[in-house]
C-alpha cells in the first residue's frame, strides 16, 4: 500500500542523436522496401513481391522488437544469467 505522502518520480529522458538517425534510416528503408514490393506485383513479378513483403515484415519486427526493448540494454536487472 502506498501512503499519500509518497512522493512518484517520474524521468523522462532524451534519446541520442544516433537513435534519430538510425530510425530515420530504418523509416527510409521501410519506405523503399514497400515501393519495391508494390512495383513488383503491380509488374506482375509475384516472386520478387513476395520476397520483398518478407523483408519488410522481419525490417518492421525488428523495429518493434528494438522499440518495445528501448532503454533496457544497459538495466542490470534485465540482464538474463549467464551460465
Amino acid at each position: 500500500m502506498t501512503n499519500a505522502t509518497d512522493v512518484f518520480t517520474i524521468t523522462i529522458r532524451r534519446r541520442p542523436w544516433w537513435f534519430w538517425a538510425l530510425a530515420g534510416v530504418w523509416l527510409l528503408l521501410e519506405v523503399v522496401i514497400f515501393q519495391t514490393a508494390f512495383a513488383s506485383a503491380r509488374e506482375s513479378e509475384y516472386r520478387a513481391a513476395t520476397i520483398c513483403w518478407i523483408a519488410a515484415a522481419v525490417v518492421a519486427g525488428g523495429g518493434v522488437f528494438g522499440w518495445l526493448r528501448r532503454g533496457q540494454a544497459g538495466r542490470p536487472d534485465k540482464w538474463s544469467k549467464q551460465l
